[in-house]
């Protein structure tokens, strides 16, 4: 692993599997940003849109959408391995190098753990962060177990009815997403020393543009502040 903007090494992380994977886990998150947005936006607006003119058929199938695949990417990105080389979080850390942190490097690593309750000083980056997701995973077990039981039983057949109180709540959606973000953020930044590349939120202002033009008036993007 190297320094960023200072190590050479990570300069050969390039095109690596690391590299690849982590890709890849950016792929996976930008749709479940879209997903997420949507699905906040149907959901706080349900009352304007049944008075205004967008079909109910329509906006049923959005929002059955997204919560499927709100499923379907989550456990992509949280799930462990099995033998088989995955593109999730556990994937990309076992697909990295054991060796020592330094420099800037080391204080990003601290920051990100840190923050989700690794309280260890890390002296090597893959079993710093193996114990930092497994914590995380310990904590949010709830929620993610939620998300695969809606997978595997209500978003994996047709004939089944798509149900929000199944998932996990929109707090604690984003509160998933932000920690998948961050580590995309950390093994770009620092481990393979590119990017990370910017994801965009474009259903959400889509739908909403779709709602104002329909008659939804001031529809709401978010939850108040409390």
């Amino acid at each position: 692993m190297g320094v960023a903007g200072e190590n050479p090494v990570g300069t050969l992380m390039l095109g690596s599997k690391t590299d690849k994977k982590n890709i890849e886990l950016g792929r996976l998150l930008y749709q479940v940003r879209e997903d997420i947005d949507v699905h906040r936006i149907i959901g706080l607006n349900v009352v304007a849109i049944r008075d205004s003119q967008i079909s109910s058929a329509l906006v049923g199938y959005l929002q059955k959408t997204a919560q499927e695949s709100l499923a379907l990417y989550f456990c992509k990105i949280f799930e462990l391995p099995d033998g088989h080389s995955l593109n999730s979080i556990p994937g990309i850390i076992g697909s990295l190098p054991e060796t020592p942190l330094s420099g800037d490097q080391a204080t990003a690593f601290i920051a990100f753990g840190r923050k989700y309750g690794n309280k260890m000083h890390p002296s090597q980056g893959k079993s710093y962060l193996n114990k930092t997701f497994n914590q995380f995973r310990k904590k949010h077990s709830v929620s993610l177990k939620l998300l695969k039981t809606f997978r595997d039983t209500v978003g994996a057949h047709s004939g089944s009815d798509s149900n929000s109180k199944f998932l996990p709540s929109h707090h604690e959606c984003e509160k998933l997403y932000t920690f998948a973000f961050e580590f995309y953020n950390l093994v770009a930044r620092y481990v393979i020393n590119s990017g990370p590349a910017t994801i965009p939120r474009l259903a959400g202002s889509g739908l909403v543009s779709l709602m104002k033009s329909m008659g939804v008036q001031k529809p709401k993007t978010d939850f108040d502040v409390v």
